[in-house]
């Protein structure tokens, strides 16, 4: 099953390296200047990942 998983760029640490092993294989976006939730932060840009990786799926 595909994973992707939209991250924040200012997110602590330990949370972007959870997603990285909770992605393993899968990919990641890192949405700049955002923290632990890029959806509220920058929902344009968040849209935008979406868009970009389900264009592809």
């Amino acid at each position: 099953m595909p994973v992707h998983a939209i991250n924040g760029d200012l997110d602590s640490p330990d949370h972007l390296a959870m997603a990285e092993r909770l992605v393993g294989t899968g990919t990641t976006t890192l949405v700049e200047v955002t923290a632990h939730h890029p959806n509220m932060e920058r929902p344009r840009r968040c849209n935008e990942a979406l868009h970009e990786i389900l264009s592809i799926v």
